[in-house]
């Protein structure tokens, strides 16, 4: 029987969702209360809750109101979650799940290789060689906990946000993350000896990689079976979400997991290529929450992405690159059961100067609220974290 180490069973944990592609966050978390969307988006828009729309395919000249045959689940009235998110709707309605509209990086473009790495080093260009953000909070607080182990990218490389601290490791499943030998020993007592005149440099990866394995070996987190209630997606997010569940319930001081889903970049057929990313995301969450039980209370998920997609339909039932975006924080700290952020207005005069969704919350304000309020980073050391960044008032995410 697994037997968790206790090193952090009662310290908050942060678990990164990176959706990459640029997810269209006009479709998930839908401005229903505003008309201007779906003049916009005759033939995609999720129709207004209570709507009983024609069921698909519509020609695309016919400008319906919920034109892709899809009901909102309404949240407030003015915003609902697309259809496919209906198992983070009970989360919602607990209190447990925020969601923030308008939202992005002020600096952020149209290519999805440069604005995902700027959102995960959350900094300027020249803080760059710092590493991620969230790297920097763990250098920030590297005295709290002097663990070898605290940061972990669930994937074959260290995600960006995370690269800078000496205390992050990538590891695409736990269980195979051993020296793959018919000794192990012997390679590990002949390594330094074969590497001596490498320098310090080696010698603190080589220290780091066996801190890991012994750290790996002795909690065996992969040996944490998921609750029986808690039914992940059967697809490469579920499993990445199981293994988080597994270094959050296995106690052994790891502060934050980054993850990422593939597949949001959805130029054609929104609507056919949309609700089963959206029902694997919203089904691995859900599933994410009943398996963690009591450690819920520790932990917050944010989800993130590059950048939104353009206000209006294209010719091929899709959505190109644009500005603003959604993101979403849930936990059991979280102050949920709302939707955040200014409503910008999709008007033709209320858009960003390049037509798109304006923004109105810097991401780093989310972040930055989560860090302090959440994971106990002092104020004072943010700047730390976001270089060049003055945090504006807390928008009230986080509960205590």
């Amino acid at each position: 029987m697994h037997t968790a180490l206790k090193n952090g069973a009662q310290d908050p944990v942060l678990i990164v969702v990176f959706l990459r592609g640029a997810v269209d966050g006009l479709n998930v978390v839908v401005p229903h209360g505003d008309a201007d969307y779906y003049a916009l988006r005759p033939n995609i828009a999720i129709a207004a809750p209570g709507s009983n729309p024609p069921p698909l395919p519509l020609p695309v000249n016919v400008p319906l109101l919920g034109g892709s045959g899809q009901v909102a689940l309404d949240l407030d009235g003015f915003f609902g979650f697309h259809p496919s998110l209906a198992a983070l709707l009970p989360i919602y309605e607990a209190g447990e799940l925020a969601a923030i509209q308008a939202t992005g990086n002020p600096d952020s473009d149209r290519s999805h290789f440069s604005a995902q790495k700027r959102m995960e080093v959350a900094g300027s260009v020249a803080s760059r060689t710092s590493g991620g953000w969230v790297g920097r909070y763990l250098n920030a607080t590297a005295l709290r906990r002097r663990q070898a182990v605290r940061g972990v990218s669930i994937g074959s490389a260290l995600d960006q946000s995370l690269a800078g601290a000496a205390s992050a490791i990538a590891v695409q499943n736990s269980a195979d993350y051993v020296l793959s030998s018919q000794s192990p020993e012997a390679w590990r007592a002949a390594l330094p000896a074969l590497n001596v005149d490498t320098g310090f440099a080696f010698d603190g990866v080589r220290q780091q990689v066996f801190a890991a394995l012994d750290l790996l070996a002795e909690a065996q987190p992969a040996q944490i079976a998921p609750d029986p209630a808690a039914v992940y997606p059967a697809d490469a997010l579920g499993d990445a979400l199981k293994q988080a569940a597994q270094y959050v319930k296995a106690d052994m001081g790891i502060d934050a997991v980054t993850l990422n889903s593939d597949g949001w970049d959805h130029h054609v057929s929104e609507n056919s290529v949309l609700p089963p990313v959206l029902s694997s995301l919203g089904n691995g969450l859900a599933a994410l929450r009943t398996d963690l039980g009591e450690a819920w209370s520790r932990t917050t998920v944010v989800l993130m992405s590059e950048f939104g997609r353009t206000v209006n339909q294209n010719a091929s039932g899709g959505t190109d690159h644009g500005r603003a975006n959604m993101m979403m924080v849930l936990g059991g700290r979280v102050n949920g059961g709302q939707v955040y952020g200014r409503w910008p207005g999709l008007a033709e005069n209320q858009l960003d100067p390049t037509g798109d969704l304006a923004i109105t919350t810097d991401y780093r304000t989310v972040l930055g609220e989560v860090l302090t309020r959440h994971m106990a980073l002092p104020a004072s050391d943010l700047g730390q974290v976001f270089p060049g960044f003055s945090m504006p008032s807390p928008l009230g995410l986080i509960r205590g």
